[in-house]
């Protein structure tokens, strides 16, 4: 990574990403370690949302307190704005929870009164931060820190700098902002403005999960889970004793007004405190130097980076020399604070030589050829649920019930459509299932990939006219979609994946629907058993699916224009391909071992021991990519016998968990070439056939949760909620 000057802040090290931008590890001229968190350019575009950094950075500045990470300096008027960040050491809540097991009342009720009191210093700026959640707090040695209140909500007619004209509250009502199963039920709702209450709201849900180990609405699908924010109790079973129960039942009542002000919360909660905090024990103090040992590993790989002359993603600017290897791990002993990603990192500065080479020569260029960046965006989490594919110069992305198309190599939008739970792309059409709220009745949208026009849309499933023998009892919260030349197959369900479901969703049926994919036309309704579909196969003039009420399932096979039952296959939800109609063959890994089978006999025609291993073919059929977690590599599709192989690399993996191909590339990530044992440094672009390096190219933020997509020399990577994509170097094969 280049150093990049913002204002009197010169940046150390990439840190991560998040919804705003970008946040480096700074150092002021006085030599004061901050986090600067830079917006991201697609943002600062927007004239609003200079308008709204402005004036939330005036507020937010105002925030003081032992509780918060303080704004220190910004400048919404720069190319691109930046703000800096109070630098904290420590764990998020997130991670620390983990350590100390479920809080009892002295402990939860000390974490109560901090973050009571943290949350009354952000709404006397007159903010509302409207996304408290274990993420946004960091734990210290001093006590836990509130963070990522610098984009929050001014509050509407309230006090403080942030409440000046209604010219200056740019940010319009209704906006979605939080995360489930922390969100009040207005703001899911949109019923109201997010005020204090909805913070209290969090807060209660927080400390529920603090003292049980369970979200207080349970966990699941995103749709499940707003359900339950709005529709149902909370679960506090297990709180510390009747008090907390009545309490935190309050904080979590549905009704804004129905919630006890923040003040009774710092009241109640400091009453109870202990005398010595948790967060002071050795199991939380050791989570901080373990944060400050990975980020001095990390200041290590990035270093590392630059003295080989890889390409790293970032603003133009001049470089530095990097420092020594030895000066990054003296630097171990402080730590790092997220803001806009809620996780964290560690590093202290300290006296080293002032050069990666002894003899002063320049370090010689990298042995490998390095991708080149071509542009990052902002996408938001895929891991919830999310889909990123790309095929003939495009980008489909779809997060949150927002579909999205992007030119692949200039990231600008094309088109976006609001509500869709699942896109298929199919022939310049795209296939997008929807849903109110996240709940039934669905219904399926046909749009032009071109211009994201609706080109035609079912009614709903209750006013379905083949559907009669079904009239007036629901669908399942559940939707599939499988598409063909000319059938599209809508499959809804209940959920049966746990014990508790299974009790719950009352026998509850699969149903299937098929519909003309020329106009939306009703053409067919199938009823099945009370069991969760978990997969829909296509192939052959037959729509198969994968049903369980206890895996394994069978296998329903049912034709593609009328929806006729054909033939059940005892267990066979477990390998969909496979089924009357399908043809070539499949590869299955079960545990121990891994096999072939063809598609349309269920023969085995190899197996070939490997434990737990996770498989899927690769481009022109003569290999199939192998991954354990030893390393990465390629069995021979017709025989089993393994082609190569590559120790300490993983596959970049899709949202539908195959590994990401591109003609004859092969895509895995991994350390830095050329280094031995196992990491996160960046991709490797690997030939299909014998598993050598064609190019590498480092990507930041690529050790948490990453997928990824590949089409025309392209490789798009999405790591946390940023999308970055690469090119490869020209020449490569």
């Amino acid at each position: 990574m280049g150093r990049f000057a913002f204002g009197a802040y010169r940046t150390l090290v990439l840190l991560g990403s998040g919804g705003m931008g970008r946040a480096y590890l700074a150092r002021s001229g006085s030599g004061r370690l901050v986090v600067v968190k830079v917006v991201h350019p697609h943002l600062a575009d927007e004239p609003s949302f200079r308008a709204r950094l402005r004036r939330e950075v005036r507020a937010a500045r105002a925030v003081s307190g032992p509780y918060t990470a303080a704004v220190l300096d910004a400048d919404p008027a720069a190319t691109p704005p930046w703000l800096a960040v109070e630098y904290c050491a420590g764990p998020t809540l997130s991670d620390a929870l983990p350590a100390a097991g479920p809080l009892g009342s002295a402990d939860l009720a000390s974490l109560g009164a901090a973050l009571a009191e943290a949350l009354s210093a952000i709404h006397a700026a007159g903010l509302v931060h409207r996304d408290v959640k274990p993420a946004n707090v960091v734990v210290t040695r001093t006590g836990p820190r509130v963070i990522d209140f610098g984009l929050a909500k001014a509050v509407a007619g309230g006090g403080g700098s942030a409440a000046r004209s209604a010219e200056d509250r740019v940010t319009g009502s209704g906006e979605f902002m939080g995360s489930p199963g922390f969100m009040a039920p207005e703001q899911i709702a949109g019923t109201a403005e997010p005020a204090a209450p909805s913070d209290v709201f969090a807060l209660g849900a927080l400390l529920a999960l603090a003292a049980t180990g369970r979200p207080a609405h349970g966990a699941g699908s995103v749709a499940q889970i707003v359900y339950r924010t709005l529709h149902e109790e909370p679960d506090l079973a297990g709180l510390p004793d009747d008090a907390w129960a009545e309490f935190l039942g309050r904080c979590l009542a549905k009704a804004p007004a129905d919630r006890p002000p923040l003040a009774e919360v710092l009241e109640w909660c400091a009453a109870r405190a202990g005398e010595q905090p948790w967060w002071e024990r050795a199991e939380v103090s050791a989570l901080v130097d373990e944060d400050e040992q990975a980020l001095a590993r990390k200041v290590a790989a990035a270093s590392q980076a630059e003295e080989t002359g890889a390409t790293r993603v970032g603003l133009p600017t001049a470089r530095t020399h990097p420092p020594s290897r030895r000066r990054i791990m003296a630097w171990a002993g402080a730590a790092a604070m997220i803001a806009a990603a809620g996780t964290t990192g560690a590093i202290a500065l300290n006296s080293g030589s002032k050069s990666g080479s002894k003899s002063g020569r320049k370090p010689p260029g990298p042995t490998w050829r390095s991708g080149t960046p071509q542009w990052t965006r902002e996408v938001g989490a895929l891991e919830y649920g999310g889909a990123l594919t790309a095929a003939s110069g495009a980008v489909y992305v779809r997060v949150d019930g927002v579909a999205r198309r992007l030119d692949a190599r200039t990231g600008a939008v094309a088109w976006e459509f609001e509500g869709a739970d699942t896109l298929e792309v199919r022939d310049g059409t795209g296939y997008a299932t929807v849903s109110a709220s996240g709940l039934p009745p669905h219904e399926v949208v046909a749009l032009d990939l071109r211009t994201g026009r609706q080109r035609w849309r079912t009614e709903h499933l209750r006013a379905n006219p083949k559907r009669r023998a079904a009239f007036g009892s629901l669908d399942g919260g559940s939707a599939l979609l499988a598409v063909t030349g000319r059938t599209a197959c809508l499959v809804t369900c209940a959920a049966y994946d746990t014990r508790w479901a299974r009790r719950t969703n009352r026998g509850q049926r699969w149903r299937a629907y098929g519909f003309d994919v020329r106009d939306g036309g009703a053409l067919w309704f199938t009823e099945g058993t009370a069991a969760q579909v978990t997969a829909v196969h296509a192939a052959g003039g037959r729509f198969a699916l994968a049903t369980a009420a206890q895996a394994p399932g069978p296998l329903v096979v049912l034709r593609e224009r009328t929806g006729a039952i054909e033939v059940e296959i005892r267990d066979g939800s477990a390998t969909p391909e496979v089924h009357p109609g399908a043809t070539g063959s499949r590869f299955y890994a079960d545990g121990t071992s891994v096999r072939r089978v063809d598609s349309a006999s269920g023969r085995t025609s190899w197996r070939q021991a490997l434990a737990d291993a996770t498989v899927s073919p690769l481009a022109g059929g003569q290999s199939v990519a192998v991954a354990t977690a030893e390393g990465l590599g390629a069995l021979h599709s017709a025989t089993g016998q393994r082609r190569w192989w590559r120790e300490g690399l993983r596959p970049l993996t899709a949202t539908d968990g195959r590994p990401v191909t591109d003609g004859s590339t092969l895509y895995a990530t991994g350390p830095s070439p050329g280094t031995e044992g196992t990491g996160s440094w960046g991709i490797h672009a690997l030939a299909v056939s014998t598993g050598s390096l064609l190019w590498a190219v480092p990507v930041d933020g690529l050790g948490g949760t990453s997928f990824g997509a590949g089409s025309g020399g392209l490789v798009h990577v999405c790591t946390e909620k940023t999308l970055q994509t690469f090119r490869a170097p020209e020449g490569a094969a």
